[in-house]
């Protein structure tokens, strides 16, 4: 039996996804790309007032 996946792709442009690996990198706080962008994510829909469970 298969389960949903409660996941979805998205696409970036390389240049932003440039910054985002010299990110990872350099600060040692992430463990991916994608955790960065998440955590990005999550930040713009608490300042936009929609706060998100992690």
């Amino acid at each position: 039996m298969m389960t949903k996946k409660e996941f979805r792709s998205i696409t970036i442009p390389e240049g932003l996804y440039i910054q985002f690996k010299k990110i990872l990198e350099s600060d040692g706080t992430y463990t991916s790309v994608s955790e960065i962008i998440r955590e990005a994510l999550r930040q713009y829909l608490k300042n936009k007032g929609d706060v998100m469970s992690k």
